[in-house]
C-alpha cells in the first residue's frame, strides 16, 4: 500500500509523527508552502487548496491534518484509534481544533497575545481527562494524544503544559516518543 505524504514544517510535522507511530511505510515529500511550493501546477494538480499537508493513500487524497491523522488511525493504524470510545475521540479531536489550536491561530492572525483566560478553560478539561488515565482516553497512547500533544508543543503553550502539575507527566509521555522525535528531525 503506497502511502505519500506532501508537506513541510507546519502542521505537517503532526501527520509524520502519525505515520512513525503507526509504522507504516511511507515516502516523505518536501513542499515548501512558505516558498510558493504548493502553490505549483503540479501541486495544485495534488491539492487544489494549495496547502499543506496532504496524504496520498493509494487513490485517496486528504488534506487537513486532522482528517489524515483521523483517517490513518482508524484505517490504518487501529491500535491508535479507541473504537470502544469512538465518539469521545472524535469530541477530543474537535475540542483540540477548537479550543487550543483556534485561539493560538486567531491571537497569530492578529498578532495579539493568546487568549490565557481561554485557555486556562480549555487546560482544566484537559486536567480533568488526565486525572481519570495515564492518557486523554485509556492507559494507551492514541491519536488524540498526538494531536492534542502537537498543540501544546506551540511555543505559546510549550513551558505551560511542561511544567502543569497535572499536564506535565502526560506531555512528557507524549513529547518523549521515538516517533516525534523522527518526525521533527
Amino acid at each position: 500500500m503506497a502511502i505519500t505524504v506532501y508537506g513541510k514544517g507546519g502542521r505537517t510535522f503532526r501527520c509524520l509523527w502519525m505515520l512513525g507511530e503507526s509504522e507504516l511505510e511511507y515516502s516523505h515529500k518536501s513542499v515548501d508552502w512558505s516558498q510558493g511550493e504548493s502553490r505549483t501546477d503540479a501541486f495544485l494538480s495534488i491539492n487544489a487548496n494549495g496547502k499543506v499537508p496532504v496524504v496520498k493513500d493509494n487513490d485517496l487524497i486528504l488534506f487537513e491534518s486532522l482528517a489524515i491523522n483521523y483517517h490513518l488511525a482508524k484505517v490504518r493504524a487501529p491500535h491508535l484509534w479507541p473504537n470502544a470510545r469512538e465518539s469521545e475521540a472524535i469530541q477530543w479531536l474537535a475540542w483540540g481544533m477548537g479550543e487550543l489550536e483556534g485561539p493560538h491561530d486567531a491571537a497569530n492572525r492578529s498578532s495579539a497575545a493568546v487568549d490565557l483566560v481561554r485557555i486556562e478553560i480549555a487546560l482544566n478539561a484537559l486536567r480533568k481527562v488526565l486525572s481519570e488515565s495515564a492518557y486523554m482516553l485509556s492507559e494507551t497512547f492514541s491519536v488524540v494524544d498526538l494531536n492534542t500533544a502537537c498543540l501544546l508543543l506551540r511555543p505559546q503553550f510549550r513551558s505551560l503544559a511542561a511544567s502543569d502539575a497535572e499536564i506535565g507527566d502526560w506531555f512528557a509521555r507524549c513529547t518523549s516518543r521515538s516517533a516525534l522525535a523522527r518526525a521533527t528531525a
